[in-house]
């Protein structure tokens, strides 16, 4: 008696917990497609395309769409500013030089008619203008009490925009610099700030031995916080750039929680090989919101227990679950030694700041390419078991919408957990739109099939399923 397994609606599981076990619909990877555009259709992401060129020589951790109608871009250790202008041309404006302390901005937003960067020990500021002129900046507009070396987020709530210096949180209230608005117990540091409803959430740190953290939540007036929750984590990485829900990148093991008001739960994990010391996190300001699609960016801090690159936790709208995606990787098209410093929208454009040291090291702002497709993204199934009682006699098809010129569908099948796949023989019928094989998979008790997109230009194949027939 035959058996008929058929893949599809992708978008309802997204990526698996495991090669083995994930919730309907999911397959264990997948990488470059759009599955949420338009739900029950797979095909290629728009590519991400460098667009810096070598103007961009350091780590950038964050991106500051202007009101003077250009983008600015900062140093993390160099303390350079770059302008982007909305054509996408790049250009050096100043490198700032504080008088105290190191010169890596860490973050910066645009305030009250100024831009403010924030340093180890310094406040600066530019006022906006058409265009700004950095030439008239502030690099020691304030001072910090504590100083920080690595973190000094920013975040805006009831139209005061709030600092973190380590266990202080300073604030610029109408012009008007405060050092310590708030302070909390050390050696907790302030690694990251969020908003809920008008409170401001503060997500802290205190070093890479120490599994042990708190967020915070402050109604912005009081004179102290109005509500704590500690976990076992090293560190609160990011607020995730979602809608009315507050997402939180904690720790080193790809963790993320949901925060509820009150407390942190578990949410969801990021699949990967996390034992021993492999860890990967998220930046404070690697995450935005593209049309709906929350995005965040994983780095790798060692071992590349998953996949470096652009992920989505999201649904179609709110009828559909939220499933995770690996929507891109960067430009280079390597998916380990990648850090991911920012992501901002900047109007329809999104952009993308990263690192690759697979080969050296290298910097770059990529943006979202409308004009051509990811070349190759693919899918992956989870492991599909099979009557191990019996020889399995095993073909199948690709269904397809379309397939256009100079694009491809391939399949790869591995049988019995091989150690590598073996790409399948396969025949277009345009006439009953499928891609199907032509000859029967080898006898396998266990096999495990990889569907591979090739994109020619800006069009991509537009995949509706996969059906496998076990005889």
């Amino acid at each position: 008696m035959s058996q008929h397994i058929i893949i599809k609606d992708i978008n309802l599981g997204g990526i698996s917990d495991s090669r083995y076990q994930g919730q309907a619909n999911s397959v264990y990877a997948m990488e470059g497609l759009d599955i949420h555009s338009e739900p029950g259709i797979i095909k290629a992401n728009q590519s991400l395309t460098k667009e810096s060129g070598t103007t961009v020589d350091d780590f950038v951790k964050v991106f500051v769409p202007c009101s003077d109608g250009n983008t600015y871009l900062f140093g993390s250790t160099n303390g350079k500013i770059w302008k982007r202008t909305s054509s996408g041309t790049y250009s050096l404006e100043a490198t700032a030089a504080p008088s105290a302390g190191g010169v890596g901005i860490m973050d910066a937003y645009e305030y009250q008619g100024y831009i403010y960067y924030a340093m180890e020990s310094r406040l600066g500021r530019v006022a906006v203008g058409s265009p700004t002129s950095w030439a008239g900046r502030d690099d020691d507009w304030a001072t910090f009490t504590n100083t920080d070396a690595d973190f000094h987020p920013i975040k805006e709530v009831n139209q005061v925009m709030y600092i973190g210096d380590k266990n202080y949180v300073a604030q610029v209230d109408a012009g008007t610099f405060s050092a310590n608005a708030l302070d909390i117990k050390t050696p907790l540091r302030i690694k990251s700030l969020g908003r809920i409803l008008t409170d401001l959430l503060v997500g802290t740190f205190v070093n890479t031995y120490r599994v042990a953290t708190e967020i915070f939540r402050w109604n912005t007036w009081s004179v102290s916080y109005s509500s704590s929750d500690p976990i076992p984590e090293i560190g609160i990485n990011s607020f995730l750039a979602t809608d009315n829900y507050n997402l939180v990148s904690t720790g080193r093991k790809g963790h993320i929680y949901y925060y509820d008001g009150q407390q942190l739960q578990e949410f969801k994990k990021i699949p990967g090989d996390w034992l021993g010391t492999n860890e990967a996190y998220i930046y404070p300001n690697a995450s935005c919101n593209m049309n709906g699609l929350p995005l965040f960016g994983l780095s790798n801090v060692s071992g590349n227990p998953a996949s470096c690159g652009i992920y989505s936790i999201a649904g179609y709208d709110r009828n559909y679950p939220k499933v995770l995606n690996l929507e891109w990787l960067i430009s280079t098209g390597n998916s380990s030694n990648v850090e991911i410093g920012a992501i901002e929208m900047v109007g329809t454009t999104l952009l993308v700041a990263w690192k690759d040291t697979t080969s050296g090291t290298v910097y770059g702002i990529d943006k979202l390419d409308f004009t051509a497709k990811v070349a190759t993204s693919y899918f992956e199934t989870r492991q599909i078991y099979l009557d191990r009682d019996i020889k399995n006699t095993i073909s199948g098809f690709v269904g397809y919408r379309s397939l256009p010129t100079g694009t491809s569908i391939k399949l790869y099948y591995k049988n019995n957990y091989a150690a590598s796949y073996v790409e399948a023989t396969t025949i277009v019928d345009t006439d009953r739109k499928m891609v199907f094989t032509k000859e029967k998979f080898p006898e396998a008790n266990t096999i495990q099939f990889k569907i591979e997109l090739t994109s020619s230009g800006n069009s991509s194949p537009e995949i509706e399923l996969v059906q496998l027939d076990i005889i």
